[in-house]
């Protein structure tokens, strides 16, 4: 958009279908709302407020509004928003993400339901120990630990970079885990490593977890994921599962997730549509029960929920 045109059209409602225009132009998939998210960042607004000034039909500080273009311009070239704004929304938390760290995705959020239904089925006072494998940003963890009071949570991530960035999360949601009574911890360490996952447990669990939680990589290296957003920006540990079909990691998880969990612990695991039945079979060759696939928003099997059944003699 030129400066001219910027002076004829600061309006908010202008300027957002000018976002749309050019962000589905460029391919993105969601171009409304990251126009939207864009707006809100280059004027300094809450998504309420961009929303409410749409309304009232307000308009648009010049120079905003010339940040905004710069911004749509390097989205359009697909640098994925959050890069862009510095932040990703999950859940009720607001956390910072940049290079080197996995951006946490909306169907990520399900696997936080089956958490909190656990803990208050069987920890009902508070007190809830919950391990997040392949942590990123913190974000599984750090959710489970907001909404659940009284939670312990400690995340295992052995990327360096990333693990820097789940810190920067903790500190950025100080306020709700205070509120909630909850801590969260970020440990540097090997999540696929039977021996290193429980020394983490042992050490800032005092033992005992009643819940894995984990979104590991997963992603098949077959060049079908070709997504500039993916490919270019997230870390390459965080997207590639291994093995044929992707699911090396998440076996390695599965196998970790039963070396700590006690009878009756609960397994959440998030994976490719296309791994439910392999990943189910996994878990129950490690000693899980009851493993099920359930949907994500979009109807497509996107994460398995396992049991920890009594080990048997030998085992």
């Amino acid at each position: 958009m030129s400066t001219e045109e910027q002076g004829r059209r600061l309006s908010v409602e202008k300027l957002l279908r000018h976002g749309e225009h050019s962000l589905a132009a460029a391919g993105i998939d969601s171009p409304a709302s990251d126009s939207a998210l864009l707006l809100a960042h280059a004027w300094g607004v809450d998504g309420r407020s961009l929303s409410r000034a749409r309304l009232m039909g307000d308009s648009v500080p010049a120079e905003a509004a010339a940040s905004f273009d710069v911004l749509l311009t390097r989205c359009a070239g697909r640098v994925p928003v959050q890069h862009l704004t510095g932040e990703a929304h999950f859940r009720t938390l607001t956390l910072p993400v940049g290079p080197g760290v996995f951006v946490p995705r909306p169907e990520t959020e399900l696997l936080v339901d089956p958490v909190l239904e656990h803990l208050a089925a069987t920890r009902p006072s508070g007190g809830g120990h919950v391990l997040d494998l392949c942590t990123g940003t913190g974000a599984l963890g750090l959710a489970v630990a907001a909404e659940a009071a009284g939670t312990s949570a400690v995340g295992v991530e052995s990327d360096p970079v990333a693990a820097d960035w789940a810190r920067r999360s903790a500190e950025a949601v100080a306020g709700d885990l205070a509120r909630s009574g909850s801590d969260f911890a970020v440990v540097q360490s090997d999540a696929t490593d039977p021996g290193a996952v429980r020394s983490v447990v042992d050490e800032h669990l005092a033992g005992r977890v009643d819940v894995v939680v984990c979104n590991p990589p997963y992603v098949v290296a077959d060049g079908a994921t070709t997504a500039p957003e993916v490919v270019d920006h997230d870390p390459a540990l965080a997207l590639w599962g291994g093995g044929d079909d992707g699911t090396r990691v998440p076996r390695l998880v599965i196998a970790a997730a039963a070396h700590v969990l006690p009878t009756g612990g609960l397994l959440v695991l998030e994976h490719a549509d296309t791994q439910g039945a392999a990943l189910r079979e996994a878990c129950i060759a490690c000693g899980f029960a009851d493993a099920t696939t359930r949907a994500d928003y979009t109807g497509r099997d996107r994460f398995t929920l396992a049991v920890r059944q009594p080990q048997t003699q030998g085992k």
